[in-house]
């Protein structure tokens, strides 16, 4: 670990992107340079630490429409993290999923997990999911609202530790004694019982914002193979994994819901709908903000976690192209920051480690 640091001090900013501050303004734009290659440092020992190399990094500034900059961590074709500098924390880190920005490097934006954009012309293009979430600017307006709320929730627990190395001489000897200090170790996973179930799943694609039918998929999927006798077989195939063409258990799920928009009331109603259905003895709730979503994967249970929602949670269809699903199995602590790790119900992303601030309404289900 001690040759990785010096290695980066010696090093950083030869490796440091040249296209990644593009998108700042000609007043800030020096001095945005000169933080960003000390951030470069930290984002280096981060990487270091977790995969015990020193690669080349890629960092490119991802923007929203409030004016708020965060640091895109590419670690080469696969891997990646988001970083806000204003909490001294990766919001999201996924060292083996592709950057949603691979390849890209002009006109980024960022509202939040999942949801990834280039400005090409007048329209917000999704990086990932091409035309299905694309946005107009007015359609992003709404996004940036409810990314507003979620990050000054997440805002209000920082790493000071991060904030305060962000603020000193990092190619001085005693700087990099605490980066190695700070980044001794690996962050600590927790995991629930069987948790590959999920990590590893054959599951219906997620297709026309229907995310939160695929959590629900994966959640019903993971006590079936744990317990038996959940899946109705008609939706199973010969290996006993979940069909994905035909008539597949998310379309079962859909038919309760009669509509692929959904949060976390709805997705409740669909398991209990389910569950009435085909015998099932369980129990299922949810809950309006992120109470209780930490504690119940300590219980050793998964649980479906929603974005933010606008002010009125009744207005679904205007929540359709906006907030997304994702499914926890997991946490991830590194210091004093405890993250989510979850599924996020895209084929490459099974396992990303979340800031738990950036999450609203949440889905629990149980066998009784």
């Amino acid at each position: 670990m001690s040759t990785n640091i010096d290695n980066i001090t010696s090093l950083l900013l030869l490796s440091t992107s040249a296209t990644a501050f593009a998108m700042e303004t000609e007043t800030n734009a020096d001095n945005w340079l000169v933080s960003a290659n000390q951030h470069q440092i930290i984002h280096n020992a981060k990487i270091a630490a977790e995969t015990g190399q020193n690669v080349t990094l890629t960092t490119k500034i991802l923007s929203d429409l409030s004016d708020n900059h965060f640091e895109l961590v590419e670690v080469g074709d696969t891997g990646y993290m988001i970083f806000d500098p204003q909490s001294g924390k990766y919001l999201e880190e996924a060292l083996d999923s592709p950057s949603p920005y691979l390849g890209l490097s002009e006109n980024l934006y960022y509202f939040g997990p999942l949801n990834y954009y280039q400005l090409s012309g007048d329209k917000f293009v999704h990086t990932v999911i091409h035309n299905e979430y694309d946005m107009s600017f007015a359609e992003c307006r709404s996004l940036q609202s409810a990314f507003d709320t979620a990050l000054q929730n997440s805002r209000t627990q920082k790493d000071t530790e991060v904030l305060a190395l962000m603020q000193t001489n990092l190619n001085s000897r005693a700087s990099v004694n605490r980066l190695q200090s700070h980044f001794s170790a690996r962050a600590t996973n927790k995991y629930i019982p069987n948790y590959k179930y999920i990590k590893n799943a054959i599951y219906p694609a997620n297709e026309n914002n229907t995310c939160g039918y695929t959590a629900a998929c994966l959640i019903l999927n993971y006590w079936h193979k744990v317990k038996g006798n959940v899946i109705d077989s008609s939706f199973l195939d010969s290996n006993g994994n979940l069909k994905t063409t035909g008539n597949t258990l998310q379309d079962k799920l859909l038919s309760y819901g009669k509509s692929n928009s959904s949060w976390g009331l709805t997705i409740r109603d669909v398991l209990i709908d389910y569950c009435n259905e085909y015998g099932v003895a369980a129990t299922s709730t949810y809950y309006v903000t992120n109470f209780d979503i930490f504690a119940e994967v300590g219980r050793n249970r998964p649980v479906i976690v929603f974005g933010y929602f606008p002010d009125s949670p009744g207005q679904v269809q205007s929540r359709g192209k906006v907030f997304h699903a994702v499914t926890a199995y997991g946490t991830s602590t590194s210091g004093l920051v405890t993250k989510l790790i979850v599924h996020y119900g895209w084929s490459g992303y099974s396992h990303v480690t979340l800031d738990g601030g950036l999450v609203g309404s949440s889905t629990q289900f149980v066998l009784n």
